[in-house]
């Protein structure tokens, strides 16, 4: 069984070495492993985009949805697939991070899962490695906050655990 997905676009800004060209994001999800579409101001004469100054990258994405079991399979175990770890049911792919999430990191215990509790309580405890935040003080809801800004602003999110 596999994630459904629909469709999305998202488009990400990036400021590169040549000429300035940027690339403008609005925060959805996006998938690494599909192929992006470069549009420049010469190939969108005709169509919306022509307004625009500098390149743009727009990406197909998916908006995956997960079943607990089915994040199991991006645990690392499989070098064929991505590492996902979840947080709040938001799916980030911490593949770039393998060597802290993957098999023999030292947060590896997250991968494949929903490690909310364990974050916000700074726990590696097996047991915690779970979603249910209920009966968190206010002190680790703030430090589940924190994880969540640092992994939006390091990983992308790839879709949700229903």
């Amino acid at each position: 069984m596999y994630p459904s997905a629909s469709s999305s676009v998202t488009i990400r800004r990036i400021k590169t070495q040549k000429a300035n060209s940027f690339i403008q994001t609005n925060n959805d999800l996006y998938s690494p492993t599909q192929s992006p579409h470069i549009f420049t101001p010469s190939n969108t004469k005709n169509s919306n985009f022509s307004l625009l100054k500098t390149p743009f990258l727009i990406r197909r994405t998916s908006s995956m949805e997960f079943t607990l079991q089915q994040l199991k399979q991006y645990d690392g175990t499989d070098p064929s697939k991505s590492v996902y770890v979840a947080i709040k049911g938001r799916v980030f792919d911490v593949s770039t991070g393998k060597n802290f999430y993957g098999p023999g990191g030292a947060y590896a215990m997250f991968a494949g899962k929903d490690a909310s509790r364990a974050l916000a309580k700074m726990s590696k405890n097996e047991d915690d490695v779970v979603s249910n935040i209920d009966g968190l003080s206010d002190k680790e809801l703030e430090v589940l906050a924190d994880w969540e800004k640092k992994f939006e602003a390091k990983y992308p999110v790839v879709g949700r655990v229903v």
